[in-house]
């Protein structure tokens, strides 16, 4: 791909942010925590962003806390043939926590009528790639719904305001 947009894509990365959006308040709204757009050091969580070069998608996957971390990146530098259980043991925490989070976010992000497939990437095996929302979270339909009947029992005193304020 080279460095310049054609002309679909500019609406395809804007789709695919409000795509991102989206998939960020899955995670949260079931519970997890979600790591902010700007991707601060040591926050773990959910993290939400659009593939690129080749928009092809959201990427999903789980970010364990520092604290983790820091202790298997330590326990492997102490024993980097992982000889010693310690780096075995924090090899197959890191490893089981991936699988179980990025099964989780799977879930719930089926669940909550978007499209979820693999992401594909061999460096990062729990990534998750959503494509599209096949139908809207049930929480976000109920939200909706209740502020559209809110915009509708307030559009009789806005049309009054407006009409006094045309008089």
């Amino acid at each position: 791909m080279t460095g310049e947009l054609t002309e679909h894509e500019p609406s395809r990365r804007q789709r695919l942010d409000v795509l991102t959006r989206i998939v960020q308040a899955e995670p949260a709204a079931a519970g997890l925590p979600v790591v902010p757009g700007e991707r601060p050091v040591g926050v773990a969580g959910a993290l939400a962003s659009v593939g690129l070069p080749d928009l092809h998608g959201v990427l999903v996957e789980w970010r364990q806390h520092a604290l983790l971390l820091d202790g298997g990146q330590e326990a492997w530098g102490d024993d980097p043939h992982r000889e010693v259980p310690e780096a075995a043991a924090f090899s197959r925490l890191l490893n089981e926590t991936g699988t179980a989070m990025s099964e989780a976010m799977r879930k719930i992000l089926t669940a909550a009528g978007l499209e979820v497939t693999a992401g594909g990437n061999e460096y990062v095996p729990g990534e998750l790639l959503v494509t599209r929302r096949l139908a809207p979270s049930p929480w976000q339909a109920r939200c909706d719904a209740r502020a559209g009947r809110r915009r509708e029992s307030m559009r009789p005193a806005r049309n009054a305001r407006h009409a006094a304020d045309d008089s």
